[in-house]
């Protein structure tokens, strides 16, 4: 997955935010590692797969934004997308923070779910210590892993990171 297209929009939200904010010059890499951290959960809950103890394992993939009266009319999203979404978000503005603002995405391989979640908490956690080029490969190799295995395709992160993108935007402008 290539998510290079993603660096300069993203980059662009964080200085909007920051203006809004009055954060500019303050390190915020440690508030957006635990924000990435909360991500990756919401996105494990959703996907389901650690919940042993429940006969519903499956993932939560459709949901109903849009309410009508007519089938034709509503609209559906993917909520488990749309959460990863947000761990990618997180992930490319610390990229950006450090300076990284470009991946080469090299496979760590295929992991057990439960393995992968918690070694990309970890490579998540971190960062804050950490701050190298090297670690930021690593976390983005296990991020972007995380989203192959559960099934999107990079077509599908890329439209989905715009569609929030501009959510995101949004929000700021009416003081989210």
């Amino acid at each position: 997955m290539n998510l290079n297209i993603l660096f300069k929009p993203q980059d662009k939200l964080d200085e909007e935010i920051e203006l809004k904010h009055g954060l500019q010059g303050q390190d915020l890499i440690k508030k957006k590692t635990v924000a990435m951290i909360c991500e990756v959960y919401e996105t494990v809950n959703l996907a389901r797969f650690f919940k042993f103890w429940s006969t519903d394992q499956k993932p939560r993939t459709k949901a109903l934004r849009k309410p009508t009266m007519n089938e034709e009319d509503k609209e559906y999203y993917n909520p488990l997308l749309e959460e990863y979404v947000d761990i990618v978000h997180f992930g490319i503005s610390i990229a950006n923070d450090l300076g990284y603002h470009s991946h080469a995405y090299d496979d760590p391989g295929h992991y057990d779910l439960n393995d992968l979640t918690i070694g990309l908490t970890n490579a998540i956690t971190l960062i804050p210590i950490v701050r190298t080029n090297e670690h930021m490969a690593t976390v983005l190799n296990l991020l972007i892993r995380l989203g192959y295995q559960l099934g999107f395709e990079e077509k599908d992160v890329i439209d989905a990171y715009f569609e929030k993108n501009k959510e995101n935007h949004a929000r700021q402008a009416n003081n989210y």
